[in-house]
Formats: structure tokens, C-alpha cells, sequence
């Protein structure tokens, strides 16, 4: 009685791993669309104000953001230096392309050495700016 009952225990463990490996290979049929499809909808990303903020946390911000960044002007991207302006301007609605590109203009801060080399590119390329507006 013992040996029918583990028998049945394994054909029912087989014919359900059967079942499922037959399941699991097979392919799902697609059923075509019978309307227009429209194409999904990317992200937006809104532009984080980083003026009047210590360079170390702006650049942190945008990363943080989805945002590549660059230096413009004279003043390097040491750690101690200040935020003066930003373009694109803040709250400006962007497509997420991957890594949009936000370029900082910096002021240095005198009360800091300027040691180190200076970061002035985002560790990643940056990928074109598409205005959400623009959609």
C-alpha cells in the first residue's frame, strides 16, 4: 500500500513537471492590434535648481536627477566652488534622452584651496536635450 501510494505521488510530481516545462516553452500568440497604436510616452525630468549651491552638491544633484553635467567659464569645478548660473533653467521640463545635458557656471570661493584636479564633465556623456514642450 505504501509503495502504490509513493508511486502515485511521483506520477502526479512528473506529470506536473510535465506540464509546466511544457508550459514554460511554449510562446505566447500576439493578438494584432486592431487600432492604432501610440508610441509610449518617455519621462520627463525636471531641471533641479543648483544655483548658490557648493559645486560637490550641485553636480550630486543633477546626477541624482538623471542629469550629465559640464562646466562653462572660467572658474574650474573644485569641490568649495559656487553655483552662479545653470542652463537649462530650473523647473525647464525635459524628455529623459538617458543623461540631458546641464552645463553650471561656477564662482570660486575664496575661503577654499583650489587642490586636486578639477571635475569639469559629468563621469558619463551626456545625450541630447529634448524640451518636453516640444512633444
Amino acid at each position: 500500500m505504501r509503495r502504490l501510494m509513493l508511486f502515485a505521488a511521483v506520477v502526479c510530481a512528473l506529470g506536473a513537471t510535465a506540464t509546466l516545462t511544457y508550459a514554460a516553452g511554449r510562446r505566447l500568440a500576439t493578438v494584432p492590434a486592431k487600432h492604432a497604436t501610440v508610441a509610449p510616452q518617455r519621462a520627463t525630468l525636471v531641471v533641479p535648481d543648483v544655483r548658490h549651491e557648493a559645486f560637490v552638491f550641485a553636480k550630486g544633484a543633477l546626477q541624482d536627477g538623471g542629469f550629465a553635467w559640464r562646466v562653462t567659464g572660467s572658474v574650474h569645478g573644485f569641490p568649495a566652488n559656487t553655483v552662479v548660473d545653470q542652463s537649462p533653467a530650473p523647473g525647464t521640463k525635459l524628455i529623459d534622452t538617458g543623461a540631458p545635458l546641464v552645463t553650471v557656471e561656477l564662482a570660486r570661493n575664496a575661503k577654499y584651496k583650489q587642490t586636486g584636479e578639477a571635475e569639469d564633465v559629468s563621469p558619463y556623456a551626456p545625450t541630447r536635450l529634448r524640451y518636453a514642450s516640444a512633444e
